[in-house]
């Protein structure tokens, strides 16, 4: 009985691990078979939860409506076309930046641009338009205090212009002084405007080693500056006033005014020359009317067989008693040169060149002298020359040589002082009928 229990006992447990060889590789095939089915379905949930997140993205940012989002095993597949370049990098950053996606294949592709696109000047017209509407209010306190600034600028230089307008006689000095005293002022309202209105950086270079000055010499101004001050030193040292006479460089003539930035001159040919003040300051100036006594003289020859004292003696006495010469210095004449064929004198004589004019007044002058001379016998040699004559003198050459001789000693008319009144007048006249080039106030 017990062996019979023992056997059938023995029976079933091996017919159990029979039956357990038997059914274990059907269920681990099962179980791979279940598990990658799992797998799958998760792998297509999480691609389509991908696609969609990034085209809702694509579509809540906007320009975008013509992409295509396909996301397979991971990898984001974008095609499409959009507007901009910069478009296509920023869906590209996009996808790589989503979980989930382990590559990225952009096909989006940009719009070509037209050959003239105002798109970008339109873009930033546009910004620019809204940036200077929001900021109108600080733009508007900004003017009110520049403009706050200049009128301060304005009275303190017209006030330190009446309180040094006793101290300082030039009127270029004066107005450079209360100006140079009064640019603080300026430059404290410029830089509170500047600070106001958001640049402070450029606030800081208005008053730093590139401020006013380095930008105005570095725009090309250093002639300007240069002119300017001349014009300072030239109304405070004052080489000449209008209406003189003056030799500048190999520039000679009236002057007409002097300006800020230039010396107007007329020449004795009625040219207008403007000459920089730069220039003026740095040249040699004659001035030839600063003393109103100016000497003239002119040069005759004589006869070796003539009295020299004599004619010495008449021509200062006709020099006396004319009424263009002056008698303080008084005239001389002097021998020059004892020439080939005749005694050369030196007359010399003084003139108020204020009043008339050396040329008019040397040409009477030489003309009565002559005349006096030949009246009084004395001759005027030619150069020395051996002449032959083939015929002779025909009958009375004699009589129509005194003829000659009388009618060449017959006393002119003295001048009267219109008739030969000094050439400032006359290109003063012709400067205010003719059109001056405008370059501001005189300063002289």
């Amino acid at each position: 009985m017990d062996q019979l229990r023992r056997l059938v006992l023995a029976v079933m447990i091996l017919g159990i691990s029979i039956s357990s060889f038997a059914e274990e590789p059907r269920s681990k095939a099962g179980a791979e078979e279940a598990e990658t089915k799992s797998i799958a379905v998760e792998e297509v949930i999480a691609d389509k939860k991908i696609e969609q997140r990034l085209s809702d993205i694509l579509a809540a940012v906007g320009s975008y409506e013509q992409v295509t989002v396909e996301v397979v095993s991971g990898v984001a597949i974008l095609a499409g076309l959009v507007e901009a370049e910069s478009q296509v990098e920023w869906a590209h950053t996009l996808a790589t930046r989503m979980d989930g996606v382990v590559a990225v294949q952009n096909k989006i592709t940009s719009r070509p641009k037209d050959t003239l696109d105002l798109t970008p000047a339109r873009e930033e017209l546009d910004g620019f338009s809204v940036a200077v509407v929001r900021h109108v209010p600080t733009l508007a306190l900004a003017a009110g205090v520049l403009g706050l600034a200049m009128l301060l600028f304005f009275i303190t230089s017209f006030g330190i212009r009446r309180i040094f307008a006793k101290k300082i006689l030039s009127p270029l000095l004066l107005n450079a002084t209360a100006k140079i005293l009064s640019v603080p002022i300026l430059l404290v309202g410029l830089y509170l405007a500047l600070k106001i209105s958001g640049l402070a950086g450029l606030a800081f270079t208005v008053l730093g080693g590139t401020g006013l000055l380095g930008l105005a010499l570095g725009l090309g101004l250093k002639n300007s500056v240069e002119d300017y001050t001349a014009s300072i030193l030239l109304s405070i040292k004052k080489p000449f006033r209008p209406s003189d006479w003056v030799k500048i460089g190999e520039h000679e003539g009236i002057v007409q005014n002097v300006t800020s930035r230039s010396t107007l001159v007329i020449d004795f040919s009625g040219n207008h020359i403007l000459l920089p003040n730069s220039l003026v300051y740095r040249s040699v100036i004659t001035n030839k009317t600063a003393n109103p006594k100016m000497r003239c003289d002119f040069l005759i020859g004589l006869d070796y067989t003539d009295s020299i004292e004599a004619a010495q003696a008449l021509i200062v006495d006709l020099l006396a008693q004319s009424h263009l010469v002056l008698k303080d210095p008084e005239p001389w004449v002097l021998v020059d040169e004892l020439g080939g064929s005749s005694v050369n004198l030196q007359v010399y004589f003084w003139l108020n060149v204020r009043e008339v004019s050396t040329f008019k007044v040397t040409s009477y002058l030489l003309l009565e002298v002559k005349n006096l001379l030949l009246a009084e016998g004395f001759h005027f040699p030619d150069p020395q020359r051996e002449i032959v004559f083939t015929n002779r003198f025909p009958p009375g050459h004699k009589a129509i040589v005194k003829k000659i001789q009388d009618a060449s000693v017959s006393a002119a008319a003295p001048p009267r002082l219109e008739e030969v009144r000094a050439e400032a007048s006359e290109l003063n006249r012709q400067a205010r009928e003719s059109d001056l080039p405008d370059q501001g106030e005189n300063v002289i």
